[in-house]
């Protein structure tokens, strides 16, 4: 398997060593995961020059066939969804009714004009649904193969509500998406979504070998799963709970595990992270999320019902970039497949677990063939032994009780202000920040978010830490940490407060080896952008001694 396009290849030489540590995989074969949701947008160039300055409803695009469509038919939103269609394809499932297609419209993102004057824009709707016979009367049903098309203008004269202008990457025209289930392919998609669209406005509607951009062709939702055996569920859960703590070493990745309800049903699991190369997984430029999740009712359903028992499903969500091309449909899936297969794999799912239902064949899914990844774990065990070490050592040193202490409160809180820090360790802001730096350059802690918490870079390393400060240190207590901490401000306030070398305030005591604190600079002198400053004041580089601004300058009205 191999991404070689923008989308989808990884930047190399990424800043990450784990990414070094060697990686190794085996050939396998395991039932095929079954391709679930799937969304593909497309973008058709159908505005002509000469109707670029018409008004909107006089233009020759799909996005206005859609429109007048609306207003001809459907005339009022008390009338959505509009029944607008019966509707046919070889690609539906038979159905005991019949298929319809249903339309609304719904406020969309942008539109014309400013201020009190501003119209918006309505994106237009195509939806597929059963329509079923019953005691009732009719009844509309949303089927298991779902169908949800939006239609869309991109016409660069439009503005959001705020003023500002609408992009138009792919050119002018129309943007078309679909949202549908049980796809194999991303052309499928497609197909599946201009049926639909000839279906409702008509065969002239559109003409797409014309129009289409290819470069548009981008994929925005795919997915693929096993249902398993729920008697497995336990196993399957606590591997997907290792792979998020091992996956929490690798880098800038959002790391999430927990259990809540959703609309499906109750989620089990969920990590999703950009790094599962680091489990030797293939390197691609985009983030996976992988979840064990189950309806509601589960528990009330007996063992032959398929839906008494759970998915673990891979899905794509989202790239720092272009989306990837309809034309890597086929590897993007197969990386959703892998780690589906080898994470059953690591849990103990056999073939005979794995259960059926109207869509997946269960123990009877055919074979495919896959690279496994073996080793992994234990690279990354050891990457934390090695942090965990460094912990060790700070928390050791002669010189300074500081950083344990520091330390301390971070591991103590499960997280900590630099407020809290002060607070509790008595260190000057610059001083902890200092720390806190260096620390987050050994791999020890990490800083999210504004007001920045300092937080340890796993949960695996957090558990550690506990235990190593426990042992290196057994005499120092809480009772000591305070009354340090006041000494330290006592000290600190019997300096000259005008003093600009605050940090080596406690370095008399032998509590603290910062650096003396920079001269100021105007802006205009430094290399960096006042956005390169905003960055640096987020993510806690810069504090609130760092930043000088005049105060009276910024509060006078402009011009």
């Amino acid at each position: 398997m191999s991404f070689e396009t923008e989308s989808f290849a990884a930047t190399p030489g990424g800043d990450d060593e784990a990414g070094s540590l060697p990686v190794s995989s085996v050939e396998d074969v395991a039932p095929e995961p079954r391709a679930h949701g799937a969304s593909v947008a497309n973008v058709l160039n159908d505005l002509a020059p000469s109707d670029a300055d018409a008004p909107g409803g006089q233009r020759d695009t799909l996005y206005a066939d859609a429109v007048r469509y609306w207003r001809e038919n459907v005339e009022s939103n008390e009338n959505e969804p509009y029944p607008a269609t019966e509707f046919s394809a070889e690609w539906l499932p038979e159905t005991s009714g019949e298929w319809v297609l249903l339309v609304k419209s719904s406020g969309w993102k942008a539109g014309t004009g400013y201020g009190d004057d501003y119209s918006q824009y309505y994106e237009q709707h195509i939806m597929l649904r059963e329509r079923v016979e019953t005691d009732d009367g009719m009844e509309l049903r949303k089927p298991p193969l779902a169908l949800h098309v939006e239609v869309m203008p991109q016409y660069r004269d439009l503005v959001f509500k705020s003023g500002d202008p609408l992009e138009c990457p792919y050119g002018e025209g129309t943007r078309v998406v679909c949202w549908t289930t049980w796809a194999e392919s991303g052309s499928e998609v497609e197909r599946r979504m201009y049926d639909a669209i000839r279906a409702v406005y008509g065969d002239d509607s559109l003409d797409v070998t014309r129009d289409r951009n290819p470069d548009s062709r981008r994929v925005q939702k795919a997915e693929a799963h096993y249902r398993f055996d729920r008697e497995k569920k336990g196993a399957v859960v606590e591997t997907v709970e290792q792979s998020k703590d091992l996956v929490a070493w690798g880098g800038n990745s959002e790391i999430d595990a927990h259990q809540k309800r959703v609309q499906e049903g109750w989620l089990e699991a969920r990590v999703e992270s950009d790094r599962w190369d680091l489990l030797g997984f293939a390197d691609v430029n985009f983030a996976t999320e992988l979840k064990i999740y189950q309806i509601t009712d589960w528990h009330k359903r007996p063992p032959s019902d398929p839906f008494a028992h759970p998915k673990i499903e891979a899905s794509f969500a989202g790239a720092d970039g272009k989306l990837p091309h309809v034309s890597e449909w086929d590897d993007a899936l197969d990386h959703l497949r892998t780690l589906v297969a080898t994470h059953a794999h690591w849990a103990g799912v056999e073939r005979a677990d794995l259960v059926s239902d109207d869509f997946f064949d269960g123990a009877g899914a055919a074979e495919w063939d896959y690279q496994r990844p073996t080793g992994r774990r234990e690279h990354l065990r050891q990457r934390y032994q090695e942090v965990a070490t460094e912990v060790y050592r700070e928390a050791l040193k002669d010189s300074t009780v500081a950083v344990y202490d520091i330390l301390r409160v971070i591991a103590t809180e499960t997280g900590a202000t630099y407020d809290m820090l002060e607070d509790r360790t008595g260190l000057a802001r610059s001083t902890i920040r200092y720390h806190v730096a260096r620390l987050a350059r050994e791999g020890v802690v990490k800083r999210l978010g504004n007001p920045v918490l300092v937080v340890f870079v796993s949960r695996d390393l957090l558990e550690r830490s506990r235990e190593i400060l426990d042992r290196a240190r057994p005499g120092r207590t809480a009772d000591d940490m305070r009354e340090d901490a006041e000494d330290r401000r006592e000290d600190r306030e019997a300096r000259d407060e005008s003093s600009e070398t605050d940090d080596d305030s406690d370095a008399a005591t032998g509590d603290e080896a910062a650096p003396q604190r920079d001269e100021f600079a105007y802006l205009g002198d430094v290399p960096e952008t006042i956005r390169d400053v905003a960055v640096a004041v987020y993510d806690g580089r810069l504090g609130d001694e760092d930043v000088r601004i005049r105060e009276r300058r910024l509060r006078e009205a402009p011009g």
